[in-house]
């Protein structure tokens, strides 16, 4: 079978945009007009290696003609040999006649070769040269003996060549999203068939948000179709069950941590693109940015171009060659680095030189499931990975599985040691007398910068990522400008995995918003960085940790292991493992949230609310974790926006969170008014609870919209939590003093603030509510999550939760307040027995309810009817090490867990690290104004760490 000349008919993108067959459809030769030799024989197949499915040589000679011909004699010949066919072989009409190797000729046939045939005369009957680029290791006349050559799609020797290629069935895929700034999904039909859309239907990661395709929308065959803002469908409203004429953004926000589903009518899972744990950006620039298949309709997703109804274009892996051993070593190799913040999946990537055709099937694909991880190395080694050598003048080129050339390198001569780049993945390639076999390259002393904050003080951090440790005395340091340099004191030493941490004033200049760090060692450049255009709050670190390429960080960590956006070092949830359901019999709605816990006179009540609906109720709450409506609550009440207070049918506040004030009052956070879907409207209600209801409406409203982020609709106030001025006084820092908080500064503001929490990019915002719907933000808190759905401040502990969804696994942050810019923070995992669920309430009993050192903490997940509310238990007392706000470990794989020992404790700010150096260099470093800390594997006693990478939800 051969591939045949593909003719696609598309709608809504150009025809050459999508493949539209199992097969890659090659450039056929010129046609040949056949057969030209009075004989009427024809070469019509040439099989030359084991992708065939045969291990002989072979070729095909088809005899067109009426009579037999004897071609005793005639010559047959590849690129370089020629010789006569044996007595007695005779062509019969109509006969598919194989000349094999081994009995017809001697020669084998290459790659890339020509196989001809020729009379007793000497002239040449027919032939053909090919080169290595058929699949199957087969060329073959499509359309027998009349047809241009192209590769087969199944060899048939001794057989007629069958052309036809068949029909793909009509499909539709998703294709591409755009999640930032604009909303927006693409579909692909890769099929030869129209495929109707009726009743299909698009979700992201919450199943009460769906949007279904207009009656009779229909994606035609290679057809790019693109649903955003404009686009016009149905609505899921889960308040009634019932779908209602909408536009797609009033159904579905697309978060930065989150996915994008597509449901046929009757229900099932057509396609997913998996899930993602933060907005796609393009060195910084969300715009131009998008997640689509590569290839089209094939593909899995990765990072790339925005191009709606348009092919995708990806972006090329972050993969760059970081040395080559051509000559000299036991093996020729070839290393990789990974140059992104992101891991690469290397399955199925080849390394090939400079004759990419002759050594296509010399060469062994990577293993299945390789990640490169960020700043990770992989060596592609003889004859692991290839065969053939490396020449004096070669080429070492890495290829994807799909065959896109990742990173490639060339050179003229032999290195005298190894082609190595300094800096490692960046830099220019220096002839380098040390070989560093996957590892860093020897380019010099191996420090190397780590972490910088340039705002609001100055510091830097260098790291030793050598196994002992390394002497930088007289390393220098600079930012942008080459008047402005530091050099580190003579005798400064750094232990294994240990951090040296200059601070601003020893370093005698100032780090701006746009600037640089260098590093310099006897007039050589070994290490820089650079940042802009604004200073990177709040910090500028490799990431991962001292292997990875610099990124925005999570938090600063100085003299500690960089925590990472996305990345985050956890302990284990600090109680008992087990959680049981609650609500095994529907007791709330579809759309649970918000929860939080009261002590009164009378017990202590759990407060839950629904988004959908708007409705809340209150529970009475047992030591066991149990609950029961509180009296007359079954029901629960309505929540009710001002402007609604005449419209009892109107669709009401997406109420998302909940909290009880030391005024009694309840205050809900919503996102948007669900009348109007597809518009963020963060707002605060005020309710009070004793109202006849089952509608309440805000006795109180404020619009926090436009000073908070802009974001899109589905991922604005996500969360709300009061805390009581006694609580903050003097531990919350205030932004707008840049001092500890007083709440004599915020007037009428009643006697606590407001944290709200905010689903995209996982923001918290302490905010002072004012008279007369006006309000102030006192200070941002970063949790160091991807987002945030919850939050409780645990009077117990004196410590603020915020906790994510199943996007993040359910990591929780616990920040404690400490009267500087910096609170602490330590991330815990859920429970090992939570389910990984949608969870956007989480709440923590008081002490009152501890009973034998346990308490309860409660679990409210989106999207059930029942099975939504969870119990768990929580340690009566586990408090945040307010000595170490960032555990020293570094991230491991998600679900896995790091271990870390030896010798060695971190010293406090300003003070040098208990590593057992001499104490004249102690106190030397000391008067530098040095922090040198030892962390990684040179921490004693850390405690034991589990890791995760993290996500936001839409």
């Amino acid at each position: 079978m051969c591939v045949a000349p593909i003719s696609l008919t598309v709608t809504g993108a150009p025809a050459s945009a999508l493949p539209h067959a199992t097969a890659r459809a090659a450039e056929p030769s010129p046609a040949v007009l056949a057969p030209a030799h009075p004989s009427g024989l024809i070469v019509n197949e040439i099989i030359y290696g084991e992708a065939s499915g045969y291990d002989t040589d072979q070729v095909e000679i088809l005899n067109t003609g009426t009579t037999a011909v004897d071609v005793s004699g005639w010559g047959v010949a590849d690129d370089k040999n020629q010789e006569a066919l044996p007595a007695g072989t005779v062509v019969q009409p109509g006969e598919y006649f194989m000349l094999m190797n081994g009995v017809h000729f001697t020669f084998g046939l290459g790659k890339g070769d020509s196989f001809t045939l020729s009379d007793l005369a000497g002239v040449e009957v027919d032939g053909y040269a090919y080169t290595n680029e058929a699949p199957l290791m087969t060329w073959a006349r499509c359309g027998d003996g009349l047809g241009d050559w192209a590769p087969a799609t199944q060899a048939t020797p001794g057989a007629a060549n069958m052309c036809t290629v068949a029909p793909v069935q009509g499909s539709v895929k998703l294709n591409e999203v755009d999640s930032q700034p604009a909303d927006w999904v693409e579909l692909v039909n890769p099929g030869d068939v129209a495929v109707s859309l009726d009743g299909f239907e698009l979700r992201d990661n919450s199943d009460d948000h769906r949007w279904r395709f207009p009656a009779g929308a229909v994606i035609e065959p290679g057809a790019l179709l693109v649903v955003d803002e404009n686009s016009s469908g149905s609505v899921f409203n889960d308040a009634t069950g019932a779908w209602q004429d909408g536009r797609f953004p009033e159904a579905i926000g697309i978060g930065g941590a989150d996915e994008i589903r597509l449901f046929a009518g009757n229900g099932d899972l057509v396609d997913r693109t998996g899930a993602w744990t933060a907005h796609a950006a393009i060195d910084g620039d969300a715009a131009a940015a998008t997640l689509a298949r590569c290839v089209d309709g094939e593909g899995e997703f990765a990072l790339a171009y925005a191009t709606p109804g348009k092919k995708n274009r990806c972006v090329p892996p972050t993969i760059a060659i970081n040395e080559v051993e051509s000559n000299g070593d036991a093996t020729d190799w070839v290393e990789i680095t990974n140059t992104g913040a992101n891991p690469v999946d290397i399955s199925g990537w080849i390394m090939l030189d400079n004759d990419p055709v002759g050594h296509a099937a010399d060469v062994t694909p990577v293993a299945a499931g390789t990640v490169l991880a960020p700043g990770g190395f992989y060596v592609f080694d003889q004859p692991s990975h290839f065969t053939f050598g490396l020449g004096k003048a070669d080429t070492a080129s890495v290829r994807t599985a799909a065959g896109l050339v990742a990173a490639e390198y060339s050179w003229d001569d032999h290195a005298a040691g190894v082609f190595g780049r300094c800096v490692d993945g960046t830099g220019e390639f220096r002839d380098l007398e040390i070989s560093t076999k996957g590892l860093q390259n020897a380019c010099g002393n191996p420090v190397r910068i780590n972490e910088v904050v340039s705002n609001p003080s100055d510091w830097v951090e260098l790291v030793n990522p050598a196994a002992s440790a390394i002497d930088v005395s007289g390393i220098v340091v600079k930012d942008d400008d080459d008047a402005h340099e530091y050099t580190i004191p003579a005798g400064t030493r750094i232990p294994a995995g240990g951090y040296l941490v200059i601070e601003g004033d020893a370093l005698g200049f100032g780090l701006g918003k746009a600037d640089s760090v260098r590093l310099f060692e006897s007039g050589n450049l070994i290490n820089e960085t650079s940042w802009g255009p604004e200073h990177a709050v709040p910090s500028w670190g490799r990431c991962p940790d001292t292997a990875g390429p610099f990124a925005v960080t999570a938090g600063a960590t100085k003299g500690a292991a960089n925590t990472c956006v996305g990345e985050i070092s956890a302990d284990p949830w600090p109680g008992a493992a087990e959680t049981r359901v609650l609500d095994a019999a529907p007791m709330f709605l579809a759309d649970s949230s918000g929860l939080d816990t009261q002590v009164t006179d009378e017990g202590v009540f759990l407060w839950a609310v629904d988004n959908g609906a708007g409705k809340f109720w209150k529970l009475a709450a047992q030591a066991d974790g149990s609950v029961q409506f509180a009296d007359g609550w079954e029901s629960g009440k309505r929540a009710r926006f001002q402007h609604d207070a005449a419209n009892p049918g109107a669709a009401g506040p997406d109420t998302e969170g909940i909290t009880v004030a030391g005024d009694g009052f309840l205050y809900l956070a919503a996102e948007r008014d669900n009348s109007a879907k597809g518009v963020n409207y963060n707002t605060v209600l005020q309710i009070d609870p004793n109202a006849q209801g089952p509608d309440v409406v805000a006795s109180q409203q404020w619009d926090l919209t436009s000073m908070l982020p802009q974001v899109s609709a589905n991922l604005g106030l996500e969360a709300i939590e009061w805390v009581s001025d006694s609580d903050l006084e003097g531990e919350l820092w205030d932004r707008n003093t840049n001092a500890p908080y007083q709440s004599s500064d915020y007037a009428g503001h009643g006697d606590g603030l407001f944290f709200v929490g905010i689903e995209d990019q996982g923001q918290v915002f302490a905010v002072a509510l004012l008279p007369g719907g006006k309000a102030e933000i006192v200070a941002e808190v970063k949790p160091g999550l991807p987002g945030v759905m919850a939050l409780d401040y645990d009077t117990t502990l004196g410590v603020l939760w915020a906790v994510c969804d199943d996007g993040c696994d359910g990591t929780g942050a616990q920040i404690s307040l400490n009267g500087t810019a910096e609170p602490t923070v330590k991330h815990v995992l859920r429970p090992a027995g939570l389910p990984n669920l949608n969870n956007e309430g989480f709440a923590t009993a008081p002490a009152e309810l501890i009973v034998d050192g346990k308490r309860p903490a409660w679990w409210f997940a989106d999207g059930y009817s029942s099975e939504a509310l969870r119990a768990g238990w929580l340690n009566a007392d586990s408090p945040v090490d307010p000595v170490d706000p960032v555990d020293p470990v570094k991230p491991v794989t998600p679900g896995g867990s790091g271990n870390a020992g030896g010798t060695g404790t971190g010293g406090a700010t300003g003070a040098l690290a208990n590593t057992g150096e001499d104490a004249n260099l102690v106190a030397l470093m000391v008067a530098a104004g040095i922090a040198l800390a030892a962390a990684g594997a040179a921490l004693a006693g850390a405690r034991k760490r589990t890791a995760q990478r993290a996500g936001d939800a839409g």
